[in-house]
């Protein structure tokens, strides 16, 4: 059993896309070669990017409704594949302060149906509020909560497409908002909501929200992040034993 699977959704079809990729694969994916990082891409393949760690999804796009999918099946893969005590899903312009991340999720029992991020809001659902963190930074969930959540997600694109077709708010595919919901419409799942320091959504300058109101020392991940944000924020990490 693994402490830790990172499933990130990405697209090699697109140079700016394949870039983020690289450019993780230069940075945060050499902090623990423990944890294991997996890219959940659509079928189109690439010569660049093979390996049993870059998943290319039958079926499965690059357009925008893709990013629903390979977060969804992404998350299928992972539980049929592998036994982890958690699990964390973002895309790649993401940056993962991995050593301070597994200090974190110490705090938590995998055994447990619980969902942690953080940057989140809210989206009325047949007139209930329901909360979901903010899919930038990534969110965690359980083993528990993983188990909890498979039979729902072969489906869940069409059914919250379907779903979002009968609301007045235009919900959109958002596949962070549609994993919130889920967990918290058909599981028991307990909500675990950060500061906004810890998971952002924005940039690790606290760009675009957050600017000048960011502790730089406490970003466990964060998003938005630029080719050159990915090499500055990396070096000030290592320069500074990742503030842990």
């Amino acid at each position: 059993m693994s402490k830790l699977i990172i499933g990130v959704y990405g697209c090699v079809t697109i140079d700016k896309y394949r870039d983020q990729i690289k450019k993780i694969n230069e940075t945060w994916a050499n902090y623990d070669s423990s944890i294991k990082i997996l890219f959940f891409l659509g079928e189109e393949l690439h010569n660049d990017f093979s390996g049993t760690n870059y998943i290319y999804l039958p079926t499965v796009q690059n357009d925008y409704l893709s990013a629903s999918y390979k977060q969804n099946l992404g998350l299928k893969y992972i539980y049929d594949h592998y036994t982890t005590d958690f699990v964390l899903m973002c895309g790649t312009d993401t940056f993962i302060n991995i050593p301070k991340l597994l200090l974190f999720i110490k705090q938590y029992n995998p055994k447990e149906n619980l969902y942690i991020g953080g940057h989140g809001d809210y989206r009325n659902i047949d007139n209930t509020p329901y909360y979901f963190h903010s899919g930038g930074p990534g969110f965690i969930i359980t083993q528990k909560s993983l188990e909890m959540i498979y039979p729902f997600l072969d489906t869940m694109v069409e059914q919250w497409t379907s779903l979002c077709k009968t609301q007045q708010n235009n919900l959109g595919p958002a596949c962070d908002v549609a994993i919130g919901y889920y967990l918290q419409k058909y599981t028991d799942v307990k909500l675990f909501k950060t500061n906004h320091n810890l998971f952002i959504h924005c940039n690790y300058k606290g760009i675009p929200c957050h600017q000048n109101n960011i502790d730089i020392n406490k970003i466990i991940s964060c998003h938005n992040m630029k080719l050159n944000d990915f090499d500055e924020f990396h070096t000030i990490l290592v320069s500074n034993n990742f503030f842990i």
